[in-house]
C-alpha cells in the first residue's frame, strides 16, 4: 500500500508550519511595536517609573511684633514599597522601624512586609507620622548597611498648629479636613499661605537590583513652592491687652458680647480686634467685629455735624434750640435729659448729647445729600478689610423712607452698620477728613524675611476737608473735658470721644428691645495717632455707653501711653513690655543642646523661646503630658531646668 505521505511531503508541511508560525509571530510583534506600541511603551513605562509628591509648607501668620500665631509645623510618615526591600533585609528594616516607634511590633511589620512583598505590592503605610529626630536616627541607623535605605521613604507632611487661636481666632479663622482656608485670613489669603506641592518623578528596576541603563539614577524633579507668610498689623501686646479688658467688661455687665477695635488712625491699620464671648470650637467661630450689625447710637452725631459744617447748612457759632423734645410725623423724639435744653452751641451738643438739636441740623441738609454722605462714609458697602466673612447692607434711598427715618438717623438709630464700618466712617474726622481702608496685613515675606508685597494705605474717599475735621475734634475733646466722656481723662494728654447708648429694637419696637452701649475715642487730639471703639451689646444693669464702654476704652488708653511711650504731642519711645513689666531679654539658646537634653531624659530651660520654638523642640511621643498656656515667650516651666523627667512627667510651660 502506497504510503500517504511521503518524505518530502512531510518535510514540507513542518516547513510551512514553521514558516507561518514564523509569520504569525511576525504579525503579532507588528501589532505590538507598531500598532500598539504606544499602549505597551506606557504599559513598560509604569513598571519602572514613579512619582511622588512633595507637600508644600503652608505659609505662616505673624503679629507685627513676630509672634508665630499659626504655622506649619513638619512631620514624616514613614512607607515602604517592599517590592524594592530584599528579602535578606526585611528582618533588619522591621528591627530598625519598630525599636525607634515603640507603637510599632516587629512581628506584625515584618508580616506585613512579606505579605505585601509576595503580592507585589508597592505601597506600605508605616504608623503614625514622625517627628525630626526620630527620622534622622532612623536614618542613620539604615545607613550603616549597603542597601538597608532601599524602599524605605519619608513623606513629609505638614500639621497646622495655631498657638493664638483663643486670641486670634476669628482674625486668623481655620482651616478644613483638606489643609484649605475656610475663614478669616486663612480664607481670604489661601492662595498666598497654600504654596504649590512638588514632584519627583523617579525610575527604578523592575526586578530586584538590575537597573535599566537608560534609566540608571535618573530623576525629574519640580521643587515644592512654600506658601508666602503674613505679617500682620496687629500688635500682640495690645492685642493681649484688649482682649482681657473686653473680658472683664463682657463678665462685669453678663452681655450678650463685648468687641473692640484699635486702628491707627492716618493708615487704616488694625493694631488689635477682639471679642467676647470666646468659641468653643471652628463651628462657632465668628469675627463680631466685622459681621454683627446694631444700631450705633450718639456715636453717630459727629459725623452729622460734621456734614452740616462740610455743607454750609451750620456754621461753628451756630446756635440750636431745643425744648428738650421735637415732633416729626406722628412722633415725638425727645432728649434723654434736660441738660440739653435751651440754646445749644455744636460744643455743647456733642458734648452732652442732644437729640432734638441732631434733628434739627438734619433737617437743613437735603435728603439726597444725607444720603450721599452715607455712601461717603462707606455705609452702604463693605470696607474692603481683608477678611472673610465681612457683613454690609445697603442703605435705603431716600424714596424708601418714611417721615422719622432721617430724623432717627441723625442720632445713630433706625441705620444699622459693623463695628468696623463705624469705626471706619469715625476715622475720617480724626484722619482730616479722609476716609482710609482698613486693613490686618501689613507685608507677604518669604521664608528668608524678604518682603515680597508691602500693604499701602489706600484712601477710599476724602469726605470733609481737613479744617472741618479739626473743628469737628475740636468739639469732641470737649466731650471729654466737660461731657458724657469725663471719664478718659487723663491728665496732659489731649483726648477726643463720644459715648454711645442705642436703644435695640425688640418685639415691641424700640421700647421693647435692650441697648448697645459703646464709647469712640481718639488721641492726641492735635495729632492722632490712635482711634479705638468698644462696644458692648445688651450689658446688664447699667446701660449708658459712658458706664458700660468707656472704662475699657479708658484701660487702653492708659496702656497704649505706657506701651508705645507716647507723649502728650503724639510723639512714640517704645520703652515698656506690657506683656511681662520689665523685659528681661534671655541669651540666645542652642536648640540642638536642648533637644539633648529632652532626649536624655533631663529637662532643660526653655524661659524666653517662643511657642513654636518649644514645639519644634519638645518631643511629644516621648512626653506626651505636657500643658501650654498663655502667648509670647517663656516666664516659666514646671519642672525646673535639671529635673529628671520621663514619659510620665507633666510638663507645663507658660508664656506671657
Amino acid at each position: 500500500m502506497k504510503r500517504k505521505y511521503s518524505f518530502k511531503g512531510r518535510f514540507i508541511i513542518v516547513c510551512m508550519f514553521f514558516f507561518f508560525s514564523f509569520l504569525f509571530l511576525l504579525l503579532i510583534l507588528f501589532k505590538i511595536q507598531v500598532m500598539e506600541g504606544r499602549r505597551w511603551s506606557e504599559v513598560g513605562y509604569r513598571q519602572y517609573y514613579s512619582e511622588v509628591i512633595t507637600k508644600a509648607k503652608r505659609g505662616s501668620i505673624i503679629t507685627t511684633d513676630g509672634q508665630d500665631i499659626a504655622y506649619d509645623v513638619e512631620a514624616y510618615q514613614i512607607i515602604l514599597d517592599p517590592t524594592l526591600i530584599k528579602a535578606e533585609n526585611i528582618d533588619k528594616v522591621s528591627s530598625i522601624i519598630s525599636s525607634e516607634v515603640k507603637a510599632i511590633k516587629f512581628e506584625t511589620l515584618k508580616k506585613e512586609i512579606n505579605d505585601k512583598k509576595r503580592l507585589s505590592r508597592k505601597y506600605l503605610k508605616v504608623g503614625e507620622p514622625i517627628d525630626y529626630n526620630m527620622k534622622n536616627r532612623m536614618n542613620s541607623e539604615l545607613a550603616k548597611e549597603s542597601g538597608l535605605k532601599f524602599g524605605v521613604f519619608f513623606e513629609t507632611i505638614y500639621k497646622r498648629k495655631d498657638p493664638g487661636k483663643e486670641l486670634y481666632g476669628p482674625v486668623i479663622g481655620f482651616l478644613n479636613s483638606e489643609g484649605k482656608g475656610v475663614y478669616g485670613l486663612e480664607k481670604y489669603y489661601e492662595d498666598t499661605l497654600e504654596g504649590t506641592n512638588g514632584v519627583i518623578a523617579t525610575y527604578r528596576a523592575t526586578y530586584r537590583d538590575f537597573e535599566l541603563p537608560t534609566a540608571k539614577r535618573r530623576a525629574e524633579k519640580k521643587y515644592a513652592e512654600d506658601g508666602k507668610n503674613l505679617v500682620l498689623t496687629i500688635d500682640s501686646v495690645l492685642q493681649y491687652t484688649l482682649d482681657e479688658e473686653l473680658k472683664k467688661a463682657y463678665l462685669e455687665f453678663d452681655a450678650k458680647t463685648a468687641t473692640g477695635i484699635i486702628m491707627e488712625s492716618d493708615t487704616g491699620k488694625i493694631i488689635a480686634m477682639s471679642s467676647y464671648p470666646k468659641a468653643k470650637d471652628n463651628s462657632e467661630i465668628k469675627n463680631n467685629n466685622i459681621s454683627d450689625l446694631f444700631e450705633p447710637g450718639s456715636i453717630f452725631k459727629p459725623l452729622i455735624v460734621a456734614e452740616g459744617l462740610q455743607e454750609g447748612v451750620i456754621n461753628k457759632n451756630s446756635i440750636i434750640n431745643s425744648s428738650g423734645q421735637i415732633q416729626v410725623k406722628d412722633r415725638i423724639i425727645k432728649d434723654h435729659d434736660a441738660s440739653t435744653i435751651g440754646d445749644l452751641t455744636l460744643e455743647k451738643i456733642i458734648s452732652l448729647s442732644g437729640n432734638v438739636a441732631m434733628v434739627k441740623i438734619a433737617e437743613r441738609i437735603k435728603d439726597e445729600t444725607f444720603y450721599e454722605y452715607l455712601k461717603k462714609f462707606g455705609l452702604d458697602s463693605k470696607t474692603g478689610i481683608d477678611l472673610y466673612s465681612e457683613t454690609a447692607i445697603r442703605v435705603q434711598p431716600p424714596s424708601k423712607w418714611d417721615g422719622v427715618k432721617k430724623a432717627n438717623m441723625s442720632f445713630g438709630q433706625g441705620i444699622s452698620m459693623t463695628q468696623i464700618q463705624i469705626i471706619t466712617a469715625l476715622n475720617t474726622i480724626v484722619n482730616d477728613g479722609k476716609r482710609v481702608r482698613p486693613y490686618v496685613v501689613d507685608k507677604i515675606i518669604d521664608e528668608n524675611g524678604k518682603v515680597l508685597e508691602l500693604t499701602k494705605p489706600v484712601v477710599e474717599e476724602v469726605v470733609f476737608s481737613p479744617d472741618v475735621a479739626r473743628e469737628v475734634r475740636r468739639i469732641m475733646e470737649s466731650v471729654v473735658d466737660k461731657g458724657t466722656g469725663r471719664g478718659t481723662r487723663i491728665e496732659g494728654y489731649k483726648i477726643g470721644g463720644k459715648t454711645g447708648t442705642a436703644q435695640k429694637a425688640g418685639s415691641r419696637g424700640y421700647a421693647g428691645g435692650g441697648y448697645v452701649s459703646s464709647f469712640f475715642a481718639f488721641f492726641p487730639v492735635d495729632n492722632p495717632k490712635y482711634t479705638i471703639l468698644v462696644t458692648i451689646d445688651e450689658p446688664k444693669g447699667q446701660y449708658y455707653g459712658a458706664q458700660v464702654a468707656l472704662p475699657t476704652v479708658k484701660a487702653m488708653i492708659e496702656k497704649i501711653i505706657k506701651y508705645k511711650g507716647i507723649k502728650p504731642n503724639g510723639e512714640e519711645n517704645i520703652i515698656v513690655n506690657l506683656n511681662v513689666g520689665n523685659d528681661n531679654k534671655t541669651k540666645p539658646q542652642n536648640h540642638q543642646d536642648l533637644e539633648n537634653s529632652l532626649l536624655s531624659g533631663v529637662m532643660p530651660d526653655f524661659t524666653g523661646l517662643s511657642l513654636r520654638e518649644v514645639l519644634m523642640i519638645l518631643p511629644a511621643d516621648m512626653y506626651p503630658n505636657y500643658k501650654v498656656s498663655g502667648s509670647g515667650r517663656v516666664k516659666s516651666q514646671s519642672p525646673a531646668k535639671g529635673s529628671k523627667i520621663d514619659g510620665k512627667t507633666k510638663i507645663v510651660i507658660n508664656l506671657e
